[in-house]
């Protein structure tokens, strides 16, 4: 027996010792291969930190291109109308000339700007009454010579000169004598060069240590560009033309951006010029961006290296992925050999289960669930402090449109990144959950004063507006954000969180992209727009909607030229409502494109009508943003003309800026249909939207209506009066 006994033993150690090397086999191939595959994971990690630290540079020097081509359309739009002052007033003194620039704020504008004036061609034999003409009135109070007269500068006879007849000098270091002849230097061959082709020039202008930005564009009488160079000598007018620092433009657009630099260069025919701002970092990455029109941008920045052992973040990773791989073996090892092993399985899938309960499967923050018990805590600790949290409903506007556009991967991609972005944002104490769709929650404890619902919601603002990368974006994609909050004491988490939502809903109503947070009236004020909101379902099958006429007149005789069409709503027990009380319901809700159809219809129709009896009215008809936003308003249009019978040249559109800059290169597409259709084209309230030249010339627009804030001023403000008349020039040399 005894025998027998010690060779059982002996087997059974052996069948344990056995699996002991086995399962010490299967720890080391755990570690071998969890340092392979830190290894991997880091190599990728590095590749992609280095891939988004190029991504960021690219997208900082879309911005800074953003912010040069903007200052250089300015600069643009300065010349235009300085060239339509002049232009409509060719005999108006250096003083007038100044005051016009006081009047339009042209410093105040333009930092960045020294010289603004003109320069014209003198024959020589006309040079000396020039010479008498510009003695008694210097351009930019020029000094004159010992004796008082204009002396020619580099002296010499010459067949003609170039000399400035009007300037403005914001920098006196700049300001050279009187009577310097432009063209009798290096500088006249950029002039005469633009003469004959008609387009501007640029040009660096050394004076002393420092290089100035010239900028020279040439006039010629009617103000548009003949079409020969014979043509456009016959008339020629002059130059208008400025002085600008461009270190001022660069330093702006480099605000906000510490350690890039960036290179502003300009080149097209013979016009070459290039400024540099900010340092170049050793090691520095570019990215150049074109501006058309001959400029471009290259912005200079460090990004992270690819390299895993340069990168500390990544090299941490990989010493931890090491560390994890060779605990997890020993873990494994020691788990293998005892019951231990099956106990902690057991409770690690209990606890995965709790968690997917509790957690969004997406996402992984707290789900709705979680987040109520989390809300309700918050309160009860709250109480118990004498603290004040809160609650922020978060929203992304127009979300539905990414996922209809690009597909539901996309918008789940998307979400992906802004729940990391919301979490890394917040405390630790703070939670931010997902309630479902594109709602997110996030609670903030109220035991740090200092910490103020206000300034989270500023920073997260600040935080979305930063673009996403989502695959399958041809660019990274800007996310506008809205916020309510709800702060303070309540019956329990479902009231803190309607109230927020509350909030919400009057951000969204406000404009969006924003923040609001809740009070006691707001709950009224929702009501009631959902009241409205509601009503106006049935306003216009039951013929609650109406028109009126606001009559056109022409100034010159005071006689009826056309009618505008103003929509307004009998509502059935509040009476008569103006526009301004359901536009942006009917805009919000969509109901505007029915509503803007019937409007269409209804006003052609009374028009016709009107026609039949002798009368030649115009019509003006308002068109909403969104329905420019289809292409089923050139339906719309056809059928009230066809149905009504209404000539489609008595017919006006009339658009505001901001509509028109919505989707500017669809809106122009749908533009130039409507007007091949003979309907005429109104910009409506120019003046207080995106009122810049470059995009005016972009859209086929016959009229422009200067809003009323500027003309119910005409006869109280010199300001307002001088904008007008250089807003109506403005019109008349664009044959509007």
């Amino acid at each position: 027996m005894a025998e027998y006994s010690g060779s059982s033993s002996e087997t059974v150690l052996s069948v344990r010792s056995r699996r002991t090397y086995v399962w010490v086999a299967v720890a080391a191939v755990l570690a071998l291969g969890g340092t392979t595959a830190a290894l991997v994971g880091a190599q990728k990690m590095a590749r992609n930190d280095a891939d988004e630290s190029h991504q960021a540079l690219a997208a900082s020097a879309d911005k800074v291109a953003s912010a040069l081509q903007l200052a250089i359309q300015r600069e643009e739009d300065l010349v235009v109308a300085a060239s339509a002052y002049l232009l409509g007033a060719p005999s108006r003194s250096n003083a007038e000339f100044a005051r016009w620039t006081t009047l339009v704020r042209v410093e105040e504008r333009y930092p960045q700007l020294k010289v603004v004036g003109s320069a014209v061609v003198v024959p020589a034999s006309e040079l000396a009454a020039f010479i008498q003409r510009a003695a008694a009135d210097p351009a930019g109070g020029q000094e004159l010579g010992a004796d008082g007269r204009l002396a020619i500068i580099p002296p010499g006879n010459r067949p003609f000169y170039c000399l400035q007849e009007r300037a403005v000098y914001f920098e006196e270091a700049i300001k050279g004598p009187a009577g310097f002849d432009l063209c009798g230097i290096e500088l006249g061959t950029h002039l005469l060069a633009a003469r004959d082709s008609g387009r501007g020039t640029y040009f660096p202008l050394p004076i002393g240590n420092d290089a100035w930005l010239a900028v020279q564009t040439p006039i010629y009488a009617g103000g548009g560009v003949p079409e020969t160079v014979a043509a456009r000598r016959a008339t020629f007018v002059g130059w208008v033309g400025t002085v600008t620092d461009p270190q001022v433009i660069l330093d702006r657009a480099l605000r906000g951006y510490p350690g890039l630099s960036v290179s502003l260069r300009y080149h097209r025919d013979s016009s070459s010029v290039a400024f540099h701002g900010g340092t170049v970092p050793d090691g520095a990455q570019s990215v150049t961006v074109d501006l058309r029109n001959g400029w471009t941008a290259t912005t200079s920045g460090a990004v992270t290296s690819s390299g895993v052992l340069t990168n500390r973040s990544v090299s941490g990773a990989l010493v931890g992925g090491v560390a994890l791989s060779l605990l997890l073996a020993a873990l494994v090892f020691v788990l293998a050999t005892g019951r231990a092993r099956a106990l902690r399985v057991v409770g690690e899938r209990t606890g995965q289960l709790r968690h997917q309960s509790l957690h969004d499967a997406l996402t992984g923050l707290p789900n709705r669930t979680l987040i109520m018990d989390r809300m309700d805590q918050l309160l009860a600790r709250n109480r118990r402090n004498g603290t004040l949290g809160a609650a922020l409903f978060l929203d992304l506007d127009e979300f539905k449109n990414i996922n209809d556009s690009m597909g539901h991967e996309a918008g789940d991609q998307l979400l992906v990144a802004v729940a990391a972005r919301l979490k890394s944002s917040l405390r630790d104490v703070d939670t931010v959950g997902r309630m479902g769709g594109d709602e997110f929650v996030i609670l903030i404890d109220g035991g740090e004063p200092r910490i103020a619902p206000e300034l989270v919601a500023e920073r997260l603002l600040d935080v979305m507006r930063q673009p996403f990368d989502v695959d399958g974006a041809a660019m990274p994609l800007i996310v506008n954000t809205s916020i309510g909050i709800a702060i303070g004491d309540r019956d329990s988490g479902g009231e803190l969180l309607r109230d927020a939502d509350v909030a919400l809903y009057e951000a969204k109503a406000a404009g969006k992209n924003r923040y609001e947070i809740f009070l006691p009236a707001m709950q009224t004020e929702l009501l009631d727009r959902m009241a409205i909101e509601f009503e106006l379902r049935s306003a216009l099958d039951g013929d609650q909607f109406c028109l009126q006429y606001q009559p056109i007149y022409n100034l010159d005789d005071l006689s009826l030229v056309g009618v505008e069409a103003l929509l307004r709503w009998q509502h059935p027990s509040r009476g008569l409502l103006q526009p301004d009380e359901f536009i942006s319901i009917l805009e919000q809700t969509g109901q505007i494109r029915e509503v803007g159809r019937w409007v269409l219809r209804e006003a052609c129709e009374q028009m016709a009508t009107w026609h039949a009896r002798g009368d030649t009215l115009d019509l003006s008809v308002n068109l909403s943003g969104r329905q420019l936003d289809g292409d089923d308003i050139l339906d719309h249009i056809r059928e009230a003309l066809h149905e009504s019978g209404l000539q489609a040249t008595s017919l006006i559109i009339e658009v505001t800026e901001t509509a028109l800059m919505r989707n500017p290169a669809a809106t122009a597409d749908r533009l130039e249909a409507i007007k091949e259709l003979g309907v005429r084209i109104a910009v409506d309230d120019f003046g207080t939207g995106y009122s810049s030249l470059a995009y005016l010339q972009q859209f086929p627009v016959d009229c422009l209506k200067i809003d009323r804030s500027f003309t119910n001023a005409i006869s109280t403000s010199p300001e307002s009066k001088a904008l007008i008349g250089t807003l109506v020039q403005l019109g008349r040399d664009l044959g509007l």
